[in-house]
């Protein structure tokens, strides 16, 4: 029997990869879900310039106005945990 080895991960983190670039590319942030750091109506936008900004989304998700922006350690922190240095 032969053994696939298959990286799914791999896989995966190249295809959001991707998909940050082209975003940028086109001018629009990239959202990062922090699954539970943030509250539900919070997520992370990261720009093209680098900019990361902390993001509250109005009642039916259909706009969103910024909270903080990330600067510092805690901007350093942010790229280390989610594997985003190459911005």
């Amino acid at each position: 029997m032969r053994v696939l080895n298959y990286n799914f991960e791999s896989r995966v983190t190249k295809r959001i990869t991707t998909l940050r670039k082209q975003k940028h590319e086109a001018g629009f942030p990239f959202m990062v879900e922090s699954y539970g750091e943030l509250p539900t109506n919070q997520a992370y936008m990261e720009y093209a310039d680098g900019r990361v900004e902390i993001v509250e989304f109005d009642d039916k998700f259909q706009d969103y106005a910024s909270i903080k922006e990330l600067k510092g350690k805690d901007l350093s922190d942010f790229r280390q945990k989610y594997k985003l240095q190459d911005a």
